[in-house]
């Protein structure tokens, strides 16, 4: 015990002689309340059921030590099913090489798409876009570098380059490697974007030895965020999914728009429309549509409750239905 006391009393004499400054910290709180209606709706699958859940409840930590940028976040976050364990979400050690230029070691977002990268809570729709984690998992680990340029005419050029785990987190005959440009043009609010993405996949068939050895995924955006609009357009194509040769692609656009109130408790609201339109396997007849409609009310700076209303209005022949669902939920930022 006097040694562990010790060794505390000696750490933080040597951070109070370094004038370290401490983490800023970040809590993020998501509940929801879910009902479903039609076929497969509460019929024993966990994830078409009527229920309350906490969709994310995070705790996270970012600072700065000399030239090293670090950050984690603890806690657990989830999509759907029952399953949801406390975990470390994201952590990253980033280097600065230069003003512009960092690298390091990351498990967190990868810049796959203007969604793909960014926090839950801070998403316009109520979720990520159906065919994300399709074409990339969410917090892979790996190493990455980025830069950041400031250009004339009040541009600026974003770039990442990754190599991250597989789909099972290991580079065992799996690999995803990504590189992404994000273009902020001179039209204030409107950003570019575009990705490129090689990856080998491995999928387990019944023989367990099944993997992709040349899958690929690009993508292109645009996104304007500005004058209480907020408009994202991004198409998705890929190879090499469930087989070598199964292609996909995908269009999804949103609109949103804010207004404010005026009001003491209740800022503003933005009501907003998405839609989604995922082929699973170009050439095969396998198109699917979603449509989703919500309003975003922001009861604080810190504070929103979200309504949407969600449906598939289109599915494959021969595909599964999803029933349609109504979501409320409240989250907290701080």
């Amino acid at each position: 015990m006097r040694l562990m006391i010790t060794i505390c009393l000696t750490m933080f004499a040597v951070l109070l002689s370094a004038q370290i400054e401490p983490p800023q910290t970040h809590i993020a709180i998501m509940l929801d309340a879910k009902f479903y209606h039609g076929d497969r709706a509460n019929d024993g699958n966990y994830d078409y059921s009527d229920r309350f859940q906490v969709r994310k409840a995070e705790i996270s930590f970012e600072g700065e030590l000399e030239r090293f940028e670090y950050a984690a976040a603890l806690g657990m976050c989830t999509c759907s099913g029952n399953a949801a364990m406390v975990d470390i979400q994201e952590a990253e050690i980033m280097y600065n090489l230069h003003d512009s230029i960092k690298f390091g070691v990351r498990k967190g977002h990868v810049l796959r798409g203007f969604t793909s990268a960014t926090e839950c809570q801070g998403l316009l729709a109520s979720e990520k876009p159906n065919h994300s984690m399709a074409f990339g998992t969410c917090h892979p680990m790996g190493v990455a570098v980025e830069t950041y340029h400031e250009l004339p005419s009040n541009m600026a050029l974003e770039t990442e380059v990754g190599l991250f785990n597989g789909g099972n987190s290991t580079l065992d005959d799996e690999l995803d490697l990504n590189v992404a440009a994000l273009f902020q043009t001179p039209l204030p609010g409107l950003s570019a974007l575009a990705v490129y993405n090689l990856t080998n996949r491995k999928y387990f068939d019944a023989s367990f030895n099944q993997y992709s050895e040349n899958g690929y995924r690009w993508a292109a955006g645009l996104e304007y965020v500005a004058n209480s609009l907020w408009i994202t357009s991004e198409f998705l194509r890929g190879k090499g999914f469930e087989r070598d040769d199964q292609e996909m692609q995908v269009w999804y656009a949103q609109v949103g728009y804010d207004i404010s109130t005026g009001l003491k408790c209740l800022p503003g609201i933005q009501p907003y429309v998405y839609y989604e339109n995922w082929d699973k396997d170009v050439g095969n007849d396998a198109k699917y549509q979603f449509l989703e409609a919500g309003m975003n009310f922001k009861t604080s700076a810190n504070s929103m409750l979200r309504l949407a209303y969600k449906s598939m209005i289109e599915k494959a022949p021969g595909g599964v239905a999803e029933p349609d669902q109504i979501l409320a939920r409240i989250q907290v930022s701080l």
